[in-house]
């Protein structure tokens, strides 16, 4: 009897051709959570789902491995990385050397056009802190959050920080961030989105990276505390 082959999990509708495109289109499954941690991704399954071969899917995964999205186990291939509460410490940790040094750099550089974009962007955060949170919510404060932090980092002139700092914050532990906050969390952060643009457009550079640290050690302290909720201590 012919056994039934597992349906293939398709990361987009649109059939990806560069090396670069399945690069990006697995990289986004991985961000979105479309793969669990310790699953496997296999070559086959996910070059027939993007309609590619299976070289730039290994040239894909090899670059995945080496940015500490997935893992490869010999004899065994390459699975989803899970995250730990090391993993976690250590992109916080990073972070707060160099977030706020860059946000007090965007103080003394940042153009008028930008405040105007992150004025509006504080303050879709903080609507968003009003109403009932959804998924939609969720998303639409990701996806503002994301959009303001790029632009003051971009702002502060130096490509190799800022690179190294997208690295990072692209992990799925920072989207998991956004979902361990609650409503107060929220809110608090959305506060701080402000103070963050009052800063700028005074071009205190001092102020910046005061309020850029203690955004980032609120963020910091949610994960842990919600670490700690989900593996207490026996």
């Amino acid at each position: 009897m012919a056994q039934t082959q597992p349906a293939l999990h398709t990361i987009s509708p649109e059939p990806a051709r560069s090396a670069d495109d399945v690069y990006i289109a697995i990289k986004d499954a991985l961000a979105d959570g479309q793969y669990g941690a310790g699953q496997y991704l296999r070559e086959e399954q996910v070059a027939k789902s993007l309609g590619v071969s299976r070289t730039p899917v290994r040239e894909a995964l090899r670059r995945l491995d080496a940015e500490g999205w997935v893992e490869t186990r010999p004899n065994y291939g390459v699975r989803v990385k899970a995250w730990t509460l090391q993993d976690a410490r250590e992109i916080f940790e990073a972070r707060l050397l160099i977030e706020p040094y860059l946000a007090g750099r965007a103080a003394l550089a940042i153009g008028a056009s930008d405040i105007a974009r992150l004025k509006s962007l504080a303050d879709t955060m903080l609507d968003i802190t009003q109403r009932p949170s959804t998924s939609e919510s969720c998303e639409a404060w990701f996806a503002a959050n994301g959009e303001f932090h790029a632009i003051i980092t971009a702002a502060a002139n130096n490509a190799r920080l800022d690179r190294s700092l997208k690295s990072m914050k692209e992990t799925p532990l920072i989207k998991w961030t956004f979902d361990t906050y609650s409503d107060e969390d929220r809110e608090r952060s959305a506060r701080q989105h402000v103070e963050i643009v009052l800063a700028l457009e005074q071009r205190n550079a001092a102020w910046a990276e005061a309020i850029t640290r203690c955004h980032i050690l609120a963020a910091e302290k949610a994960v842990l505390d919600r670490y700690d909720r989900e593996h207490p201590a026996p």
